[in-house]
């Protein structure tokens, strides 16, 4: 329990959050939920054992006046902060003829400005160091037709992510990006019962990945986007198939 740290986990309600939470509690960290949805917010915390490592607070932490609320309550109810978990997310797909203005406001609101929030209540807390962690998309550096307002917002936060752990770097606090692809849940599956989840990304994929970041191990490594993809893979009519294989598309 000597490496135990204290995580504001913001978004903890989404895909990820439950393996996320179950998984850091199992590290010995302590954790402190904010979301929205104070029912689903329940449902997480009820899953993570012991029942003391976690608490929760209602508050839409892309507003900064409840992302500070947060923290106030986490320093209330752990005495210390060592870092945000963030966890927030939002989608949207349509060709850029049909996606109305609102839809690029609302991804750059949910996948960049909400991290802004987030952590500028967090960081002033951090002054012996800490951890920064937020989730990518593989679609930020190469984004399919439709998918230009998320892809856009992932980028930004990316590129922000990069700037802001150049800043804090020299106080001994780690900002990394965790870059994954269609998280593979039950509910994901039920929508799509034609993909293939091979190419998804797991999600104790991810919560293992942010466990090892918040570790000592990981002391060395800052402004890391780390790739959590799974067997997803790009695929092209150019492609040639594996030695000895028929060439179908000939140049």
């Amino acid at each position: 329990m000597s490496d135990s740290r204290v995580f504001l986990v913001t978004g903890p309600t989404g895909a990820m959050g439950g393996t996320v939470a179950t998984t850091l509690a199992a590290s010995g960290h302590r954790l402190v939920l904010a979301a929205r949805n104070e029912t689903k917010l329940k449902e997480i915390a009820d899953l993570v054992s012991p029942a003391d490592q976690v608490a929760t607070v209602v508050a839409d932490t892309s507003e900064p006046l409840q992302a500070r609320r947060a923290v106030s309550e986490t320093l209330d109810r752990f005495g210390r902060i060592d870092g945000l978990i963030h966890l927030v997310g939002g989608f949207h797909v349509g060709p850029v003829v049909l996606t109305d203005l609102d839809a690029y406001l609302r991804m750059f609101q949910a996948n960049m400005l909400s991290a802004v929030s987030a952590t500028q209540a967090v960081l002033p807390q951090l002054d012996n160091g800490g951890h920064l962690i937020y989730l990518s998309s593989v679609l930020a550096s190469e984004p399919f037709p439709g998918f230009g307002a998320y892809a856009a917002s992932k980028a930004a936060l990316q590129a922000w992510a990069k700037s802001l752990a150049h800043e804090v770097k020299g106080r001994g606090v780690h900002a990394h990006t965790v870059v994954m692809t269609m998280a593979d849940t039950e509910e994901a599956r039920a929508q799509r019962p034609h993909v293939n989840f091979e190419h998804a990304t797991k999600p104790k994929a991810v919560a293992d990945v942010i466990d090892f970041l918040v570790s000592p191990a990981a002391d060395g490594m800052y402004g890391a986007s780390v790739p959590v993809l799974g067997k997803f893979e790009f695929s092209t009519a150019l492609m040639a198939g594996p030695p000895g294989a028929p060439q179908l598309n000939r140049l």
